[in-house]
């Protein structure tokens, strides 16, 4: 656990913001609120990248190709 002299640090890397604090380690307080950034957060000699959803990874799902049915109406 944390103690008071480990505060984290947490800079914006686009706009310079910094924050302070224990709440730093959860992914829900890792995004700047001016840019929405990911934070960069110091702990100690650590720098560990924080969670935006803006950087996350691009997820790409194709849709099956289109094929041609069979009518299956009645037969006249």
């Amino acid at each position: 656990m944390y103690n008071v002299t480990n505060m984290l640090e947490g800079k914006c890397p686009q706009c310079g913001q910094c924050y302070y604090g224990l709440a730093l380690a959860n992914p829900r307080y890792q995004t700047c609120d001016k840019c929405g950034a990911g934070l960069e957060i110091k702990d100690g000699d650590k720098i560990i990248k924080g969670f935006s959803p803006f950087s996350a990874d691009n997820i790409s799902i194709k849709a099956k190709p289109k094929t041609p049915r069979e009518d299956k109406t009645k037969d006249s």
